[in-house]
């Protein structure tokens, strides 16, 4: 008998109790023989190997190859179901090429009271954008919420924008603060403005793409800074238009109407898209463009469309008289004009259960809105897509895509 052996058998009948079968004993140790057997050459074998790697290393000054990493996989949310369910965010939007993005939204964390919307920060203060199948992302490279006066606790939404066609993003970016514009079919990011760009204003300004997705409108938010911006989407040149607020611009943004939504006095004025005023027109002063939101300008150039002063009728505006040509009931409201669908028919949002609902009186409530088209010669609405539900006590949200 080896000592190994021996050993083994003094070892295991001390531990023993005192009835013991001895073959049983016996075959206990020589399974305990062939595992020692089995491991010590493998753990010789690990360690010449990592002896080997190391000098491998030492020569060369090679690392190993790191492992390809993947995208985070988006959140597809069924139909019906809640985009932003608590502790749950979707991974960044892939840098390649999107899917068409027909909605986005900001639940600033799902936080409550302005002092805690104007702190949120990180992931869930992020734009988070919906894609034509139902696939979210995180707008990773943009900002989202920010806090405007943090002494104030106000706070506000750094502007993003959704092309018609879904095929084209305008954000703010994060690590400078310019307006870029991402091609969804290429991943590629053009900065606005060549040498100089427009930085964040105080008050964040809106984006708003043309109907046929060419070009961009910013427009400064700041009291007193009426200024708009016209920005070529392929190329990222920046024109200053003349001074005014966007009322709207035709299919391909060749006329561009500018004017004080807080001022009736004040005439509108007509631009072309390298700043050059083409005519100043006197508004009628029944037409009330505080109320008006979105690209107000029909694609042909003729007609522009108000809300009455209860924002449930369409005022029809002659484009080259400024006079009031008729006044339609809308159902529903007039609403914002997000794109426009033909020469009558624009792109609106609805809430098909209501703006809120709350389920208790401290629980957050539920947000419901969906895309529909406005008919002016009927003034009825058709639902277009999906509803897409979120909860918040404070939320930004945007449509796009209405083409794709």
């Amino acid at each position: 008998m080896s000592p190994r052996l021996n050993d083994a058998l003094h070892e295991l009948a001390e531990g023993a109790p005192r009835e013991v079968n001895a073959d049983r004993v016996l075959a206990r140790a020589r399974r305990r023989r062939r595992v020692r057997l089995i491991a010590v050459p493998s753990v010789a074998a690990a360690a010449a190997a990592a002896i080997l790697l190391g000098a491998t290393l030492i020569a060369g000054g090679t690392e190993p190859a790191k492992p390809i990493e993947r995208p985070a996989p988006p959140i597809v949310t069924k139909p019906g179901k809640i985009l932003n369910p608590p502790g749950v965010l979707p991974g960044p939007l892939p840098s390649g090429k999107v899917e068409p993005i027909v909605f986005g939204f900001l639940d600033h964390c799902r936080k409550q009271g302005l002092q805690e919307t104007t702190r949120v920060s990180g992931d869930c203060a992020q734009w988070r954008l919906v894609g034509r199948s139902g696939k979210q992302w995180r707008l990773a490279d943009g900002i989202g919420s920010m806090a405007v006066k943090p002494d104030d606790y106000m706070n506000g939404d750094a502007g993003m924008a959704i092309s018609p066609d879904g095929l084209h993003l305008a954000y703010y970016r994060a690590t400078d603060r310019r307006v870029v514009i991402r091609d969804l079919t290429t991943g590629r990011i053009t900065p606005i403005g060549r040498t100089t760009a427009p930085q964040m204003p105080t008050t964040s300004a809106s984006l708003l793409f043309s109907n046929d997705g060419k070009r961009l409108a910013i427009t400064s938010g700041e009291p007193g800074r009426r200024r708009t911006l016209l920005a070529d989407v392929s190329t990222g040149a920046l024109t200053a238009l003349p001074d005014g607020d966007l009322i709207g611009f035709d299919q391909d943004a060749s006329t561009i109407v500018l004017g004080n939504v807080w001022s009736r006095k004040e005439p509108l004025v007509f631009a072309r898209p390298d700043g050059a005023v083409r005519a100043r027109v006197s508004l009628d002063s029944k037409v009330n463009l505080r109320g008006a939101s979105g690209n107000l300008l029909s694609p042909d150039g003729r007609t522009l469309v108000t809300p009455s002063r209860g924002l449930d009728k369409a005022m029809l505006v002659d484009a080259h008289t400024g006079k009031v040509t008729s006044v339609r009931p809308v159902r529903g409201g007039v609403g914002d004009v997000l794109a426009w669908a033909g020469p009558t028919k624009y792109f609106s949002v609805r809430s098909p259960s209501g703006h809120f609902e709350p389920r208790g009186t401290n629980e957050i409530p539920t947000r419901e809105q969906r895309c529909a088209i406005v008919d002016l010669t009927t003034g009825m609405y058709a639902y277009r897509g999906p509803t897409f539900k979120i909860q918040a006590w404070q939320s930004t949200v945007a449509f796009g895509g209405f083409f794709s």
